[in-house]
């Protein structure tokens, strides 16, 4: 008989013996966990500081790279991402999730319903976390972060990060439905205060929020987005602000939100701003109740209170009756009220911008000719200068060619308005 051909083995065969193992149990043929996740950078600009969201889970535990400090200088040194006791104050992370998937069920509250997009799944996270339903305009791809050291946990986990613009008065709030209460805090700080020690992110989510603000950086001299940290109708100084705040070097890096005059600065104005919060102040809402029920008319209360008495004073001021003329009783209690005020009024934010010359920089940004003015209107630049500015708006018409806003040669020693 002639010798039969060898046969041979096809690759699958040969692979699925290598990886069984001694035992041949099909546990031996599971592959390693694979996860894919979404986090996101919430940017938004409050009392001239870029602030992010962040949140703090129910866990006991957080992830933290301990070789921070090391890779600063050397950012191609490994991480050492280790679990910790949670520390309640100075722990916190981006919003984030896995992404929804017909493997995955409800494993990790992702819904029954898989995700079709990741920025579908973007949306439900900031929307199950924050409170906050945002649309897919409002998100910017940052990148994929998938190094093998960002988590120690089981399996390798690639986490797909966005940055979206928050307005000013929009506001983060915890989920109202108890089942995914796995965040106990969640807010918007101050970024200089996040990036530097004490305080520390989870994960590898220093560097996303970094890789986050260069995005940032890049699209506000590119695109109109810069725009998106205004209201509606803004003014060239309401518009030239944006960019002086992110561009200043205490966002550069970890580093340079450490150094002196950055997050100690910002730390002592949230300290003072806290201190105010718990302050009782019986005699001065005295003052301001008796001066409402003489006063209804609320236009001149707002320059000797804070935005957290208007509205008292318009609730007491709406039900109070005809105003009694005592000229010399009033002027005495506005007298009292200014006294007290000083120990009530927030304290102005810190200055923490790149100062740009306000003539230069108007000059060029309509010379992109992507805003159109407001027929007739005006208001002060900055609220507490008073000095009447046109408005301006995106202009609805203007095509979405790219452009590029040169900032270099715009600088000057003083930004006074």
């Amino acid at each position: 008989m002639p010798p039969q051909p060898r046969r041979h083995r096809s690759p699958a065969r040969t692979a699925q013996r290598s990886t069984a193992g001694p035992s041949g149990s099909p546990q031996a043929l599971r592959p390693a966990d694979f996860h894919v996740t979404v986090d996101v950078v919430l940017l938004s600009l409050r009392n001239d500081l870029p602030h992010i969201g962040v949140v703090q889970r129910n866990r006991p535990e957080a992830y933290i790279d301990q070789n921070q400090l090391q890779r600063r200088g050397n950012p191609h040194l490994p991480r050492r991402v280790e679990r910790v006791e949670r520390h309640p104050q100075h722990h916190w992370a981006l919003p984030g999730g896995h992404v929804g998937n017909t493997l995955l069920g409800d494993a990790y509250g992702t819904g029954q319903t898989p995700d079709t997009t990741l920025v579908q799944a973007a949306l439900r996270v900031l929307q199950r976390e924050t409170n906050l339903s945002l649309t897919w305009d409002d998100l910017h791809q940052v990148g994929a972060f998938g190094d093998a050291d960002r988590d120690p946990r089981s399996g390798r986990t690639i986490s797909v990060a966005f940055v979206a613009i928050v307005g000013d008065d929009r506001d983060v709030a915890l989920h109202p439905n108890a089942q995914v209460g796995h965040v106990r805090h969640v807010q918007f700080r101050p970024i200089v205060d996040v990036l530097a020690r004490p305080n520390r992110l989870e994960f590898d989510h220093e560097d996303i929020v970094l890789k986050a603000i260069a995005l940032v950086r890049n699209l506000v001299v590119t695109t109109p987005l810069a725009a998106r940290f205004c209201r509606e109708e803004f003014t060239l100084g309401e518009l030239r602000r944006v960019y002086e705040a992110l561009f200043h070097e205490s966002l550069d890096s970890a580093a340079a939100a450490e150094q002196p005059g950055h997050a100690d600065v910002v730390r002592k104005y949230l300290k003072t701003l806290e201190q105010l919060g718990t302050q009782q102040t019986p005699d001065f809402e005295r003052t301001i109740t008796e001066l409402a029920m003489m006063m209804p008319s609320s236009s001149t209360i707002a320059d000797f209170v804070g935005d957290k008495y208007v509205a008292e004073f318009k609730g007491l001021a709406s039900r109070s009756s005809p105003p009694v003329t005592d000229l010399t009783r009033q002027a005495e209690l506005m007298a009292r009220l200014v006294r007290q005020s000083s120990r009530t009024r927030a304290p102005r934010s810190p200055r923490l911008i790149k100062p740009l010359d306000p003539t230069n920089f108007a000059r060029r940004i309509q010379k992109l000719n992507i805003l159109t003015s407001v027929e007739g209107e005006s208001r002060p630049t900055f609220e507490r200068y008073g000095k009447p500015a046109a408005l301006f708006r995106l202009d609805p018409d203007h095509a979405p060619t790219p452009f590029l806003l040169r900032l270099d040669g715009l600088g000057k020693s003083d930004s006074s308005d």
